[in-house]
């Protein structure tokens, strides 16, 4: 059955509610950030932007939380009016020098344009976990997933709402100290919503050469050797992304993760950056 626009938004204003019950418990952000400052200064001088976030990207290296780096090559394709198809791969490392691995990933999924705002998708995941001090130093996820998302924009501003559904087949270790592995299957719910808008405009045209983009998701999970608690994780993303060509855009964003360990029985809080590529083609015929 189909989700209707009035059920996204349902979801998005109860997502809401649990992201603002979560976030309230983890940080008070009046007392550390603000907003209205910020992005006054954000809109006036995206130079004081993009050096605020080198800054704070530095400074995180050195914090005590987990740092990652996580590298992404995303490509989507239009093949008919109605159909495509989406391919990315996915590299991340613990801290920045040396890579030290900690996942790669492939994900491939096939895409049906319902109509210009929302579109279908359905696909195949493999994911591998690099566990560098275990027997087992690769631990394999094949997962299934399916996606709706749906897109609309204003006149300066886009808005992307995706919810996705993952069938996860995970290994992992029985517990912190057995180097024995277990297959479990999972089930996970994420809901993304994700705002970006111009920040430098070409001079004298309406081309963008700079846009700023922020975006968060949730996710919960249920199944096999799931905690107390259905929270799995969520992430907020905060950064700019350079249109390189008219088909490959690259964006370079902060990701704070905070993620529910099942193991270990508490919340971790990972900082991360992203170096995302975006290749879109259309083999439509003109």
């Amino acid at each position: 059955m189909l989700l209707n626009i009035e059920m996204i938004n349902f979801g998005y204003n109860y997502i809401k509610g649990k992201l603002a019950h979560y976030f309230s418990c983890i940080i008070n952000f009046k007392s550390i950030i603000n907003l209205n400052s910020i992005i006054s200064k954000l809109m006036k001088s995206p130079v004081w932007f993009i050096f605020a976030i080198g800054i704070f990207f530095a400074t995180k290296v050195y914090a005590q939380q987990p740092f990652q780096l996580w590298a992404t090559y995303n490509q989507q394709a239009r093949v008919s009016n109605k159909w495509g198809y989406t391919f990315d791969l996915n590299y991340r490392t613990r801290g920045v020098l040396p890579f030290t691995s900690s996942l790669s990933a492939a994900r491939m999924g096939i895409i049906y344009h319902l109509n210009p705002k929302t579109r279908i998708t359905a696909g195949y995941a493999w994911f591998g976990t690099f566990v560098h001090d275990r027997y087992e130093i690769w631990l394999h996820e094949h997962r299934l997933y399916e996606q709706i998302q749906y897109n609309t924009r204003s006149r300066t501003l886009q808005f992307s709402q995706r919810i996705r559904l993952e069938q996860r087949f995970r290994r992992e270790f029985l517990n912190v100290s057995s180097d024995e592995v277990n297959v479990n299957f999972t089930f996970r719910a994420r809901y993304l919503f994700q705002m970006q808008g111009p920040l430098i405009r070409k001079s004298g045209t309406d081309e963008v050469v700079l846009s700023w983009q922020a975006t968060n998701e949730i996710f919960f999970h249920w199944g096999a050797n799931i905690d107390k608690t259905n929270f799995d994780q969520n992430r907020t993303l905060a950064g700019v992304v350079i249109p390189v060509s008219k088909k490959i855009d690259f964006a370079v964003l902060y990701q704070l993760i905070i993620q529910h360990q099942v193991l270990l029985q508490t919340n971790q809080v990972i900082n991360s950056v992203r170096l995302n590529v975006f290749h879109n083609l259309d083999f439509r015929k003109r």
